[in-house]
């Protein structure tokens, strides 16, 4: 366990997703395959993938590759969608996955629990399994590292409920830096909306162990867009 936390320490995960509902065209398990070997080719020590066969397409060509991985499951009425049971971490286990990603908010679940109480039954249940949390806020973490978390995330600020005001600021700094001090031996993951080299830095300087990249890297798409907003704007004014 502790030999995967020292691997990717101070360097860079890659997030390699695509969601074909959002107009993404690289959606497909030899699309994330791809996004991955460039992830590899340019030096990320780590890669977070969704759903079992991107997962097990990706591991068949990487098994040594730190894994980061997620299920997400949609459930109507319900706002947890990472990784929210136990069925799925059962699977994700089965495929080796180094870190198992799972929802680790204070909202209730498809079966009515908090969600971070799948982290402790997963530490029951497989004791060397990696947990990672992702999370929104400082009482987030106190909740998941209580529950035996390995890798406190900062995923879900700014999409939550409670945190939504934070999402045009990028990432969530202040979340990082109050995390460390509450908890100065926990192993963070800053995550969600790192678009710059600045960014990343930041997050290091705030007190982050790894970060993680998803679509500034990984969408086109994504990054198109956001530079044609930006230049309506300007066009508007």
């Amino acid at each position: 366990m502790n030999s995967v936390l020292e691997k990717i320490r101070g360097h860079l995960i890659v997030s390699c997703q695509g969601n074909k509902d959002d107009g993404n065209p690289f959606y497909r398990p030899e699309d994330m395959l791809q996004m991955v070997d460039c992830a590899v080719v340019g030096g990320g020590v780590g890669i977070r993938v969704n759903t079992p066969p991107n997962i097990e397409l990706v591991k068949s060509k990487y098994p040594d590759l730190p894994m980061v991985g997620i299920w997400k499951v949609v459930t109507p009425g319900c706002d947890v969608y990472i990784t929210p049971t136990m069925k799925e971490v059962d699977r994700l286990v089965e495929l080796g996955c180094e870190i198992i990603a799972v929802d680790g908010t204070c909202r209730k679940n498809c079966e009515g629990r908090y969600a971070y109480e799948l982290i402790g039954e997963i530490k029951k249940k497989y004791p060397d399994q990696l947990v990672m949390a992702d999370l929104a806020t400082l009482h987030d973490a106190e909740m998941c590292m209580a529950q035996g978390a390995d890798i406190i995330s900062t995923t879900l600020s700014g999409y939550t409920e409670d945190t939504k005001d934070k999402y045009a600021k990028g990432v969530d700094l202040d979340v990082i830096k109050d995390i460390r001090a509450k908890f100065p031996n926990a192993f963070i993951n800053a995550e969600g909306r790192i678009w710059t080299i600045d960014d990343a830095r930041n997050a290091y300087q705030y007190g982050a162990d790894v970060i993680t990249v998803g679509t500034a890297i990984t969408s086109p798409f994504a990054i198109t867009r956001r530079f044609v907003n930006a230049i309506n704007s300007f066009n508007q004014n």
